[in-house]
């Protein structure tokens, strides 16, 4: 590759791209295994527009947080068809990871009102949570050709074991 059409990043410039935080549980909980990539990535865009509900106090009477994301807005975002976008929706409702609340019409405004999203808190088991190891008693430094340096006095089949799957 020529580095000349590379768009490097440049340090500047480094901090102006916004990210969405995607869950590590979604990746690795048993709970959410099966969930697919669109529907792990429309949880992450959906738990961002969180902030915007918060700063705009989208708190309903039971002190729930909802927002509105209307499925045109998530065409314009991914470029999903309908039939895509309540297909993923379903596919959170199952899991419990999305509520969603059908606001219909209202005599004040003299519209349809868009449904109100909920998103559900994330649940974590003992068995999601990797346990910290213990270390090696005595580990050893690879040298720089990342091979072990050879010393007599270890046993090398009990040390490789150790050092791969403690």
């Amino acid at each position: 590759m020529d580095q000349s059409n590379f768009n490097f990043t440049n340090a500047k410039r480094a901090y102006e791209v916004k990210f969405y935080a995607l869950p590590q549980i979604l990746l690795q909980g048993e709970k959410y295994k099966d969930l697919s990539d669109s529907a792990i990535l429309l949880y992450s865009v959906l738990r961002d527009r969180l902030s915007y509900s918060l700063s705009n106090n989208w708190v309903d009477e039971n002190n729930n947080v909802y927002f509105i994301y209307t499925n045109n807005e998530l065409k314009d975002l991914r470029n999903w068809s309908n039939n895509k976008i309540n297909k993923i929706k379903h596919e959170l409702m199952d899991a419990k990871l999305l509520y969603q609340k059908h606001m219909g019409f209202n005599p004040r405004s003299g519209k349809n009102e868009p449904n109100r999203l909920y998103l559900a808190d994330l649940e974590v088991t003992a068995k999601d949570v990797y346990i910290k190891r213990e270390p090696l008693k005595s580990p050893e430094p690879l040298g720089t050709s990342g091979l072990l340096k050879k010393r007599q006095d270890l046993d090398y089949t009990k040390l490789s074991w150790q050092l791969f799957w403690p």
